[in-house]
């Protein structure tokens, strides 16, 4: 039997400042996945270095730290078959410039000549990281076994 599973979706500051929450949104409900909880956030880099705790060290770190602090992000979790992979699918390579057509990155993602990358969308890489990382956003979430 194959269980829903729940994934976090990050619309990150690029995304909403340009105004593609509203399409984000209506292509994960068309794929007839459902959105358990939603809020708009003001990242924190403590919030930060909790979600992105792999990251921390490394020489894109500082940057992603300014990028995801400028501005406000909406998060999201969202449960469904195969939700994790399926969202990652529609996210799209996580370089703008290798997404494919169709994806959220492929359609409104874009790559600086600084190297920074402006990706617009996060989804959790798997159950575990869904978990930890909703946590960090959602901390009184109850994920149903």
């Amino acid at each position: 039997m194959i269980r829903d599973e729940y994934s976090l979706v990050l619309i990150k500051p690029d995304g909403v400042k340009a105004g593609h929450v509203g399409e984000i949104i209506t292509r994960i409900e068309n794929r007839n996945f459902e959105i358990c909880a939603l809020k708009v956030i003001n990242a924190t880099e403590d919030d930060l270095n909790k979600h992105y705790v792999d990251s921390i060290g490394k020489p894109y770190f500082p940057h992603l730290l300014n990028y995801m602090t400028s501005g406000p992000m909406v998060a999201m979790i969202v449960s469904g078959t195969h939700v994790i992979d399926v969202l990652h699918k529609m996210a799209g390579a996580t370089n703008p410039s290798d997404a494919e057509m169709g994806t959220v990155r492929g359609d409104f993602g874009r790559e600086w000549p600084d190297d920074n990358i402006r990706n617009v969308i996060h989804t959790s890489d798997s159950i575990e990281s869904a978990k930890r990382e909703a946590g960090v956003w959602f901390p009184d979430f109850k994920f149903e076994a």
